[in-house]
């Protein structure tokens, strides 16, 4: 790539009106004091795209932290000292229901042309003067790479500067349909042995930003093509190489396949725009039957366990790593078959592991863990019959709120391990498993996953002259399932229950 020098065009022609920027941007210009400050990055990228933004970078000569503070505070907004031996300081607004993020920092170069040639992509390195928002900065010509979909790097180190940018560009291709310039791939690629350089904090993050994103499956299977994935997820590492198992092609490719099934059963779920148009039958057939539960799974699927990430993208993870094992446990038997046993079991020790060396935390983790687990836990359920209270009551005592995600995450494996699909009797049968799950977790917790204890362990203890330890507990499981399954609804019965487990009736 050439040399920004060579490329620079200064200022740029624009438009008499400028790029047509967020209108909350007018409220934060009018309290910026310092002559040097440019709006910059992403927000300046989705400006031209024609995309909202909440998230708003800003560069000044001085102190970005003593800048963001004095806004804050003009504005009775928050202030966080986001990184204060860089100079960058954080302000969060609320308007309505929006929550925008302005990170302010100080300029790292002389020349705000010199700091843009810095930055990682040229989409990215386009910036508005704030005294002056009908100017346009873009010495790298980066308005035009972000018009014709193209994403490049703002120069030949780009990447070796900092290799996270190499998960970026794949996260950046997938969320606006970039195509990644050859060379930048290159970069990408030859990063990719670079990446463990960043801290597992900062990989964690750009690569659960793809997780929550859209085209999850398409951007993973770009990570891998480039090396990253294998160094961000080891576990994976031996997917592609794994001989197919009598599913549809190998587990690499039944593992992009459910990542693509499960995009498109959560669209279809929460009506996203032109999933409809979209679906096959399959997916048609189970949000019909299962759409009653919207509101609850968009609920459950934005639910951050931790610092904003949403439980949408930890059941995204599990699904790249839940058949992560199945080289490891590979067995042929006498006359040909393959096995996986307990191929979930080892997947979920890794997920574990893997999930906590990403610095996501403990609840995270174990979340992840579980469903990784527990995915083909629904197998059992999945017959002719329907599935009983004490059914629902044993899967959710299981696996717990990652049910409802294994719940989920089951449909899409099921049409994933298919070469064919399946008959119009299986698919029925396999959502009405997962509608009985989601009826009994979101419709009826009390009557079926967690009732009322009907007597106390001090009960216990106290009326049939027990003592405190392992047995108290197990009384009051086989209570809790009895109430779940309504052979128990009084007090009555409940001692006559715990009478029959003690042998006295």
């Amino acid at each position: 790539m050439s040399d920004a020098k060579k490329t620079s065009r200064s200022d740029s022609p624009a438009a008499p009106a400028g790029i047509p920027l967020p209108a909350i941007v007018e409220e934060i210009r009018a309290r910026v004091t310092e002559p040097d400050a440019y709006l910059v990055g992403g927000a300046i990228r989705d400006a031209i795209l024609g995309r909202p933004t909440l998230d708003i970078d800003i560069v000044l000569r001085g102190s970005g932290v003593d800048s963001a503070r004095r806004v804050a505070n003009s504005l009775g907004a928050a202030f966080y000292p986001l990184d204060p031996e860089r100079g960058i300081g954080r302000v969060i607004l609320y308007r309505g229901r929006d929550r925008y993020t302005f990170d302010f920092a100080s300029l790292r170069e002389p020349s705000i042309e010199a700091d843009l040639a810095l930055r990682d992509f040229t989409v990215n390195a386009i910036a508005v003067p704030l005294r002056d928002p009908t100017r346009v900065v873009d010495p790298l010509h980066g308005e035009k790479d972000a018009r014709g979909g193209e994403l490049r790097a703002c120069s030949p180190h780009a990447i070796a500067d900092d290799p996270v940018r190499a998960v970026r560009a794949v996260r950046l291709a997938a969320q606006f349909g970039f195509h990644i310039e050859k060379e930048t791939k290159e970069q990408a690629r030859a990063g990719a042995a670079q990446i463990g350089r960043v801290s597992a904090e900062r990989i964690r993050d750009e690569f659960f930003r793809i997780l929550a994103g859209r085209k999850v499956a398409a951007a993973v299977h770009s990570l891998e093509s480039l090396g990253l994935l294998r160094m961000i997820l080891p576990e994976t590492a031996g997917l592609a190489e794994q001989a197919p198992d009598g599913s549809h092609g190998d587990v690499w490719e039944h593992t992009l396949a459910a990542l693509e099934k499960f995009e498109l059963v959560c669209d279809a779920l929460a009506r996203e725009p032109g999933a409809d148009r979209k679906a096959d039958w399959t997916i048609a057939a189970a949000r019909e039957r299962l759409l009653r539960f919207r509101p609850a799974l968009a609920e459950y699927m934005a639910r951050p366990l931790c610092d904003e990430r949403p439980v949408r993208g930890l059941v995204f993870l599990a699904a790249v790593l839940h058949d992560a094992a199945k080289p490891e446990t590979r067995l042929v038997n006498s006359i040909g078959e393959v096995h996986f046993l307990g191929h979930e079991q080892l997947g979920a020790e890794w997920a574990l592991q893997r999930a906590a060396a990403l610095r996501f935390s403990n609840d995270e983790a174990d979340f992840v863990s579980k469903i990784v687990r527990n995915h083909m836990r629904p197998l059992l359920l999945n017959s002719s019959e329907p599935v009983t209270r004490r059914a629902v009551f044993r899967f959710f005592r299981g696996t717990g709120p990652c049910g409802i995600a294994v719940s989920l995450f089951f449909l899409a494996d099921r049409l994933a391990a298919r070469g064919d699909e399946p008959t119009l009797a299986e698919w029925r049968t396999a959502v009405e498993t997962v509608h009985a799950l989601l009826e009994g977790y979101f419709e009826r917790p009390t009557e079926m996953i967690r009732p009322a204890p009907l007597l106390s362990g001090n009960e216990l203890i106290r009326d049939f002259d027990l003592c405190p330890g392992p047995q108290i507990g197990e009384l009051l499981d086989a209570l809790r399932e009895a109430q779940a399954a309504g052979e128990v609804t009084t007090r009555a019965e409940a001692v006559a229950l715990i009478e029959r487990g003690l042998g006295r009736r």
